[in-house]
């Protein structure tokens, strides 16, 4: 009796499982231009998207942008950018920040008119060196390893 409740609950969560898997993510940008992700569409502009689980929790430091692998700093933006069970707010907001800006296309900084500004090569080389900075006082020598 127990193997077949033990089968039937297994069955469920496989069930379950499955059907998460399978939920939709959208994607779509708010009026301040704010990218948002959800499990339900929000408005005539949210578009699915797929999403590729590799089951690792970083990219491949051979996908990081150019400016980074160009410097060699790749492997170490890799470790600056690994949460560490005890980081400060300060410092998980900092390797948030320096992730999204190595995983950007492009950055920008608002300028007086509220426009958005594409930064140059090296503007963008010195936000990264400032995030990178940010990290490692905030985080402690070696960004908290």
């Amino acid at each position: 009796m127990r193997t077949l409740v033990s089968a039937f609950a297994l069955g469920g969560l496989l069930l379950a499982a499955t059907t998460w898997a399978d939920t939709p993510i959208y994607k779509w940008i708010d009026s301040q231009g704010v990218v948002h992700y959800s499990t339900e569409p929000h408005g005539s502009d949210s578009k699915p998207i797929s999403v590729v689980n590799t089951g690792n929790g970083l990219p491949n430091p051979s996908t990081a942008p150019a400016a980074a692998s160009a410097s060699g700093k790749a492997s170490a933006d890799a470790s600056l950018v690994m949460p560490q069970p005890a980081d400060s707010p300060a410092c998980k907001a900092g390797r948030d920040r320096l992730f999204r800006y190595l995983h950007a296309d492009s950055l920008y900084q608002v300028d007086s008119s509220g426009q958005k500004q594409k930064l140059s090569v090296e503007d963008m080389q010195k936000a990264l060196d400032e995030a990178r900075d940010y990290v490692q006082q905030a985080c402690g020598p070696g960004g908290g390893q």
